[in-house]
Formats: C-alpha cells, sequence, structure tokens
C-alpha cells in the first residue's frame, strides 16, 4: 500500500488557477523548469499572468518564479506547486483590476 499523504493534489492545483483567472481575468501559464543535477533533481515553477481583454491577452503580466521542489517545507510535487500558485496569487491581488485607477 501506498503512502497516506494529507495535503493538495494536482486537481487542487488546477482549481485554484482556474479561480484565480477567473476572479482576476487573468490567463495564466505554467512552465516547469528542470534543474539540478542526475542525482538530486529540482524543479523550479514559472507561472505568467497576463490580463485577458477579449479573445487575445495583454502585452504585460505579472510573473513569478518560485524554487520549488524538492525541498524542506514540501513533501510533495503538488504541495510545492500550491505553494507556488498562492504566492503568485499573492502578487496578483495587488494589481487592479481592469477600469480602475485609469487603467484600460
Amino acid at each position: 500500500m501506498g503512502k497516506l499523504v494529507v495535503g493538495p493534489d494536482m486537481r487542487d492545483c488546477i482549481s485554484y488557477i482556474l479561480e484565480m483567472d477567473k476572479q482576476g481575468g487573468w490567463f495564466t501559464t505554467i512552465l516547469l523548469l528542470p534543474g539540478g543535477s542526475r542525482t538530486a533533481p529540482r524543479v523550479t515553477f514559472n507561472l505568467l499572468s497576463v490580463k485577458q481583454q477579449g479573445e487575445l491577452p495583454e502585452a504585460a503580466g505579472i510573473m513569478t518564479v518560485y524554487d520549488g521542489f524538492p525541498s524542506r517545507e514540501h513533501s510533495t510535487f503538488s504541495g510545492a506547486f500550491y505553494r507556488a500558485i498562492i504566492e503568485h496569487d499573492k502578487r496578483l491581488s495587488g494589481v487592479p483590476l481592469l477600469g480602475q485607477d485609469g487603467m484600460q
């Protein structure tokens, strides 16, 4: 039998991103960059969000790079990825919505 792991899974991660995009009018892209070495592999999470306008997103966006897995803080890949999404969401929360503060 496998180990019981408590925490977010990949469905939770994707659901979070979909809701974040819906609420803020964002379009988010995820890039996983492998690094480290063959004996000590690592993954860095890169999240890029751009504001949606009609069919095509604007050129300007917000990017968060989170050096994520493996780490002492997270025992699972999805746990580290979820933390990266939370950190990205914090950055997006500081950006005014379209039509506010003179933004068009």
